[in-house]
């Protein structure tokens, strides 16, 4: 069976044939030869397609794109498609032949040497990623698309300052605000400080965060985490619980005892269903059954869809199979997703690990349609 490359190539060189055939018969005679030589590798890349080498097939297609200007967007494609395979050593391959070509055009070596950076920061070869990012911008300081990929890799390597300073410049370039990705990127500038110790530093970077977009939901945490003294941590709870009273569920595993008035509090005031449960499961697990079921009947609680009956019946049963599966579903649950992307992951991060966006995920409703 001819598989999708192959597929895919056969009708790029069919598409092309036509095109040459077409364009022959405009042509005069004195260009028949040398338009001849430019078919040969079209009709010998649709044999090898039909005999399933697409190996072969693809050498042709090169050829072709060496002899004709009006090939690249075709070799372009290739590469991408490629890359996208995971085939980023054939995607290289086809970039590097490009700009071996000689007089290429500027807009064309822009776009090949994006395309080739492209495919060795797919490909984890972060250096020579980096390499030909600063080769497109020293051409055009201006390719957003390689500043945004030579941010990914600041970020990836935990290069908060670097990343800061090329999230500022694609601001300007964009002309859109960053604040709550610059405001994410110092709250984990915070937290390096702050797990070395350099308990100053962390505060100063985590107030920026907090004044850069007080809707970055680590740097409130960071904010509570830094508190030393009671009046402190008050009116840093009650910040966050104006700001963000969605994500105070987060607080309970260090605080849940301490402030448990507080947390009451809240529960009056919002009845976030996400409070009751993660309460009641951190009370379940530290605590035992009977101290969970005492809290639940302080709470005052029902659940109100299909996944969050199925997580209370995880705590308390009753029915012994049943809680067995909803154990084992729980423990595999998928409770944020990404507002832009829709990637579902099972432990909080402040950055997406798909689009890569930062203080992106939310907490997923769980319905009946969507239980997995």
């Amino acid at each position: 069976m001819i598989s999708l490359l192959v597929s895919v190539l056969l009708a790029i060189l069919v598409v092309l044939s036509v095109l040459y055939w077409y364009q022959l018969e405009k042509n005069d005679e004195n260009h028949q030869q040398q338009e001849d030589e430019r078919i040969q590798p079209l009709l010998r890349g649709l044999n090898f397609m039909l005999a399933d080498e697409p190996d072969l097939a693809l050498q042709e297609v090169v050829k072709v794109a060496r002899l004709r200007s009006e090939t690249t967007e075709v070799y372009m494609f290739l590469g991408e498609m490629f890359r996208s395979r995971g085939e980023f050593g054939r995607a290289v391959r086809i970039h590097q032949n490009i700009l071996a070509r000689p007089n290429v055009d500027p807009e064309l070596y822009v776009q090949a040497q994006f395309a080739l950076a492209t495919d060795f920061h797919k490909g984890g070869l972060i250096d020579r990623a980096i390499r030909h990012y600063h080769k497109v911008l020293q051409v055009r300081s201006d390719h957003l698309p390689s500043l945004q990929g030579l941010l990914s890799i600041h970020e990836q390597s935990h290069e908060w300052q670097q990343a800061i300073d090329l999230l500022q410049r694609i601001s300007r370039l964009s002309q859109q605000s960053a604040s709550l990705h610059h405001a994410y990127l110092l709250a984990a500038m915070a937290e390096e400080a702050l797990q070395a110790q350099q308990v100053e530093q962390a505060r100063a970077w985590q107030s920026e965060a907090l004044r850069r977009d007080s809707g970055c939901v680590h740097a409130h945490m960071l904010n509570i985490r830094l508190c030393e003294q009671q009046q402190e941590l008050a009116a840093a709870l009650e910040s966050m619980a104006k700001q963000l009273p969605e994500w105070l569920f987060l607080l309970l595993p260090e605080l849940a005892d301490k402030q448990k008035g507080f947390f009451l509090e809240q529960w009056r005031l919002t009845r976030q269903s996400e409070l009751a449960l993660s309460w009641l499961e951190l009370c379940a697990e530290h605590q035992g059954l009977a101290a969970a079921k005492q809290l639940r009947e302080q709470l005052a609680w029902q659940p109100s869809n299909l996944g969050e009956a199925l997580r209370l019946t995880a705590i308390f049963g009753p029915d012994e199979p049943l809680q067995q599966y909803a154990q084992t579903w729980r423990q595999s649950l998928k409770r944020f997703s990404c507002q832009y992307c829709g990637v579902r992951i099972a432990e909080l991060r402040w950055q997406c690990p798909q689009c890569m966006r930062w203080g992106c995920m939310g907490l997923h409703t769980l319905t009946a349609q969507t239980v997995d």
